[in-house]
C-alpha cells in the first residue's frame, strides 16, 4: 500500500515526478491509482496534467455535482477495471473497497484534516 501527499502544486516539476513514478509503479503491477483532488473548479485541469504525466493511463474523474448516473459510471469504469486512475473529490471517503487500488495520491494534502486524512489512506489495500 502506498500513500502520497502532495503539499505543492502538481504542475512543478519535482511533484509530477514523484507522482508519475508512485502511478507508474502502481499500474505496472496491474494496480490502481485513487487520486483525490478536492476541488470540483479545477479538477478537469487536473485530469489533463495527469493525462501528460501518464499518457497510457486511463483516467476517471468523480466528484458530488455529477449526477447520480454518471457517477455510478465513473466507479462502475474503475472497479472493472476499465479506468485505471480514479481522480476524484473526498466522495470517495465513503466509497467502496476497491482491492486492486493500492495506491492514493492525495492533491494538497496541507488543505486536509489528520481524520479526513485517516480517512482517505483507509480507501487502500482493503478487501
Amino acid at each position: 500500500m502506498t500513500t502520497i501527499t502532495v503539499s505543492g502544486p502538481l504542475f512543478s516539476s519535482n511533484v509530477s515526478a514523484l507522482v508519475k513514478n508512485a502511478i507508474d509503479r502502481e499500474l505496472a503491477r496491474g494496480g490502481q491509482v485513487f487520486f483525490v483532488h478536492n476541488r470540483i473548479h479545477d479538477i478537469h485541469a487536473v485530469a489533463h496534467r495527469l493525462a501528460q504525466i501518464v499518457p497510457d493511463a486511463t483516467i476517471g474523474i468523480g466528484h458530488g455535482r455529477l449526477s447520480e448516473t454518471e457517477l455510478e459510471d465513473v466507479m462502475v469504469d474503475f472497479i472493472s477495471g476499465r479506468t485505471r486512475i480514479l481522480l476524484a473529490t473526498t466522495i470517495i471517503e465513503s466509497g467502496l473497497d476497491i482491492p486492486n487500488a493500492n495506491t492514493i495520491i492525495i492533491d494538497r494534502a496541507d488543505r486536509f484534516g489528520l481524520s479526513d486524512l485517516y480517512q482517505l489512506r483507509g480507501r487502500v489495500g482493503r478487501y
